[in-house]
């Protein structure tokens, strides 16, 4: 509250300044603001360039008349002339005209703050809402190799999804891949997978990101961007319908309340089907996930310098069936989509995401303040935990709730000046209270006497953080950039846990009175990069950046030194080009990588069951993307991966003995194919002014890829096909589209630390289609 009061009070200060200004906003043919727009007055050398809302404005010019120009790549040039008085001028707000010739600018927020993909100094691809909406991009497994060496693949749930990024990812539900959702990080991989609704864009940083963002960014970062209300009224109404009973219906609208001044947006979805396994136990079918999700905005703009956004965010689940896993690959492949349990496996989730963001422009950076409360509160019921249709073990969750709050501040200096700076403090409080229970019914008496029983455990963890964090990059010419940057973070953690026994009709007996462990961490994450621009639409760039992922404690541990263990790191060089040609018809991207992983995590079972830093893993390897507009409406985009992983050290329990412990060094790491391709087609045939035909097509090839870390359950390498095609007409749009349309069957996801006999596994979504019907305003 102080910080925030020095800051209204310098921006008062400056507004109160008497000046001679032009100001103005300039938007995209689409109604989209267009960031990153070059503005310039020709008579004068006077440039800038627009902000995330597309606003501009000049400072103290001479009254006159002028020729306004303002140019964007993949956009035709704009000019007109202005006439310049005394005090304020403000220009009707610009569309740019898409010109079809050119590939579009993407622009990304990687660097937490806004710039030309082409110009960020690191392996960092988008794809922008259009391209989500016609690829039937619906949820976080459908982004699977949408961009180089990036696997998100389904693991039974909408709630939950194994994300990859160049090998790094880790078997628990702490993220090694950050999520992060309109500027709000999402501490727990459960809050994490949401549905794709009204999204302007998707943000892939693939390498270490912990320097601007901190912990569980190990391998890289997503950030999903939705839709933000501006002075175009829009609307949208969406019903979709796909075999297997599915049902998907959406809408939404956003526009001024006040124009130039308030603005508001609200969208809602239901996602609904009947399931693709079937219950061999009672002959029905298994899962059947249901989805309510809503997006809400609010955005005050106080004249050109300041701003207010409010965003709520929730997301519900209802799912029957929840994770329909299957004991032995083989079994699951000689009778796909069939399973055999007796529990309903239901799980209810709610995420609610809320943040106020103040912005404020000053002369020559921009100040920030986000802050952000998340709730997960996740619950299971009737789990079958032995996934076989006898009463051995039933698992439940019927209390768990994750709250957390969170504190940004940060300043960031105008991209134009030789020195920039993004720097910030970071705080939070996460506290995450579940209640567990495992119910040993009469069939476990076959291995236990004490059967039937039940175990309760009631734990309460607050983690509580800090952290602050500066990059600078010198410009020492114009072609040649140098950028550095660190940061520190802390954590403090604190838990109290305590088990019960039941056994009916027997009062419960305390097994584990409550307990109260400590621990702390901190840790430096630097980052160094130098880029070098040879030539206008080249740019060569090398890297050095490290990952962080906190510790944690291990509860049931007996051995007072391993309650807690420590954090794991990523150390990633790289080296990369980006490069445009053909007047901006092609582009071509490239880059190699090494990353040495140490300290990691890793869960063991003997003496007891623990996890300790005992892995240490490397992987090196390149990623090529390329995109390019062949010819007018068509667009090809192609991107290659190539992983190596090898472990160096490896600690688990002895498959062959089940009783030592043994190092599997030279193992590869789970669920990271080492080759993958994916190409795609965008083609638009515009058949009149107010109707457009489009076909997407696009193809997948996923290597060998091992399922778990014995590295004895093997995935042997399969494509995906999937295609989408629609028609445009008047505000309104139908298409027909399919997923997985060869049917490939393949692992999907398995427990990882099990040995393939024994895993329970779980097979990939099979062939999908639909029609889909949306109609705009």
């Amino acid at each position: 509250m102080f910080l925030t009061g020095i800051f209204g009070l310098v921006v008062l200060c400056l507004q109160a300044q008497v000046s001679t200004k032009i100001a103005g906003r300039v938007y995209t043919d689409e109604g989209r603001p267009a960031a990153l727009a070059t503005v310039r007055l020709q008579e004068i050398p006077l440039q800038v360039s627009t902000d995330e809302n597309g606003s501009f404005f000049f400072n103290n010019v001479t009254p006159g008349t002028y020729t306004l120009i303002i140019s964007l790549i993949g956009y035709i040039e704009h000019k007109q002339s202005i006439t310049v008085q005394h005090g304020d001028n403000r220009i009707t707000a610009v569309s740019l005209v898409n010109n079809p010739v050119e590939l579009e600018q993407v622009t990304v927020t990687a660097e937490k703050k806004e710039n030309n993909l082409q110009y960020t100094p690191m392996a960092v691809s988008a794809l922008n809402g259009r391209q989500i909406e016609e690829r039937k991009i619906t949820e976080m497994g459908d982004l699977v190799l949408s961009v180089p060496n990036l696997m998100t693949m389904n693991m039974g749930a909408p709630t939950l999804s194994a994300i990859s990024i160049r090998g790094i990812l880790t078997f628990s539900t702490d993220p090694a891949v950050g999520i992060y959702l309109d500027g709000v990080p999402m501490f727990d991989g459960y809050s994490s997978s949401l549905q794709m609704q009204d999204v302007e864009r998707v943000e892939v940083l693939r390498g270490p990101q912990s320097t601007l963002y901190g912990r569980n960014a190990l391998g890289g970062i997503i950030n999903i961007i939705t839709r933000q209300p501006g002075n175009t009224l829009k609307g949208f109404a969406e019903a979709g319908f796909s075999n297997y009973g599915g049902q998907r219906y959406s809408a939404g609208i956003s526009g001024p309340i006040v124009k130039n001044r308030l603005f508001a947006g609200f969208s809602g979805l239901y996602d609904t089907r009947n399931g693709y396994f079937r219950n061999a136990y009672n002959n029905r079918k298994f899962d059947k996930p249901e989805t309510f999700n809503g997006n809400f905005y609010l955005k005050y703009l106080a004249g050109e310098n300041f701003s207010l956004t409010l965003n709520v965010k929730g997301e519900q689940n209802n799912i029957t069936g929840a994770f329909p896993y299957v004991v032995n690959a083989d079994s699951a492949f000689k009778d796909p989509y069939t399973l055999n349990v007796n529990g309903t496996n239901i799980e209810k989730r709610t995420v609610l995401s809320n943040s106020l963001t103040a912005a404020w422009k000053l002369k020559g950076a921009q100040l920030s303040s986000m802050t952000a409360y998340t709730l997960l509160d996740d619950t299971y019921r009737d789990y079958d935990a032995d996934y076989t249709p006898y009463e051995i073990l039933t698992y439940e969750m019927p209390y768990q709730k994750q709250k957390t709050w969170i504190q940004e501040l940060r300043i960031v200096t105008d991209s134009y000046k030789k020195l920039k700076l993004t720097a910030g403090a970071f705080g939070f409080i996460d506290n995450k209270k579940p209640v567990s229970t495992y119910s040993y019914g009469p069939d476990a008496a076959a291995f236990d006497p004490n059967a039937p029983y039940t175990t309760n455990t009631y734990s309460d963890k607050t983690v509580k953080g800090f952290a602050a964090y500066a990059n600078l990059t010198y410009s020492i010419s114009t072609r040649l950039n140098v950028s550095a940057g660190l940061r520190y973070d802390y954590e403090d953690r604190k838990m109290s846990f305590s088990t019960d026994f039941v056994k009916e009709p027997d009062p419960p007996v305390v097994i584990s009175p409550e307990q109260v462990i400590k621990g702390s961490n901190s840790a430096l994450s630097p980052k160094l990069s130098i880029s070098y621009l040879p030539a206008k639409d080249l740019q060569l760039y090398a890297t050095y950046s490290r990952g962080y992922r906190p510790g944690g404690f291990n509860q049931y541990a007996l051995n007072a030194t391993q309650l807690n263990y420590d954090p794991e790191y990523t150390d990633n060089y790289e080296l990369g080009f980006k490069s445009e040609w053909l007047n901006h018809r092609l582009r071509i991207n490239a880059a190699a990588f090494y990353t040495y992983w140490k300290d990691q995590q890793q869960a063991l079972s003997l003496p007891e069951p623990r996890v300790a830093n005992v892995g240490k893993l490397v992987t090196s390897g390149a990623e090529l993307e390329v995109t390019a507009l062949v010819a007018k409406g068509l667009e090809i985009r192609y991107n290659l991966g190539i992983v190596h992983s090898d472990y160096r050290s490896l600690i688990l329990t002895d498959a062959s003995t089940g009783s030592d412990n043994k190092d599997y060094k030279g193992n590869r790491q789970i669920f990271t194919p080492s080759f993958t391709s994916a190409v795609s087609l965008s083609y638009h045939y515009r058949i009149n002014e107010k109707t457009v035909l489009y076909a997407v097509p696009e193809w997948k090839y996923l290597g060998k890829q091992y399922m778990t870390y014995y590295n004895d359950l093997v995935q042997d390498p399969f494509s995906l096909l999937n295609a989408s095609v629609g028609l445009r007409f008047s505000g309104y749009e139908l298409s027909v589209w399919g997923k997985n349309l060869g049917d490939a069957r393949y692992l999907s996801f398995a427990y990882a630390t099990q040995t393939g006999s024994t895993t329970p596994v779980l097979l990939g979504i099979p062939r999908t289609y639909g029609i889909t019907l949306k109609a705009r305003l």
